[in-house]
């Protein structure tokens, strides 16, 4: 893959990062110390003596929860990629040492595998 193609990956991964990080503190707050780990915000809708203000409290904190896992995942993908551009290894599938296609990449920049090789480990035909 050409310098020009891999810079513009790059570029999209920041981009993503940025979204992914914009998003992580819509739903918690950063961990002081922990790199980019993020903790659900407990939301507070007001009476604690209100039983249906406390039911929704727990249903939107299980949410974000979920989402906030979610997305540091894919925040930590991201992050894997960017640091495969700095070792010059972007691109390449993990698995079997090919060029990663660049369609994959276009839908999924931070693709560690080729089409073939994943289809392998999701074993599909």
């Amino acid at each position: 893959m050409d310098q020009e193609t891999i810079q513009e990956f790059k570029k999209q991964l920041g981009e993503k990062k940025e979204q992914l990080l914009t998003q992580l503190a819509n739903v918690g707050h950063k961990v002081e110390g922990k790199g980019n780990n993020f903790e659900a915000s407990y939301p507070d809708y007001g009476d604690p003596a209100s039983i249906e203000d406390s039911a929704n409290e727990v249903a939107d904190y299980t949410t974000n929860l979920s989402f906030e896992r979610d997305l540091e995942n894919e925040l930590r993908s991201v992050e894997k990629a960017l640091q495969r551009v700095a070792e010059s290894k972007y691109g390449v599938c993990t698995y079997c040492g090919k060029d990663i296609e660049k369609e994959r990449l276009k839908v999924r920049p931070e693709s560690t595998s080729c089409v073939s090789c994943k289809k392998a480990i999701k074993k599909e035909e």
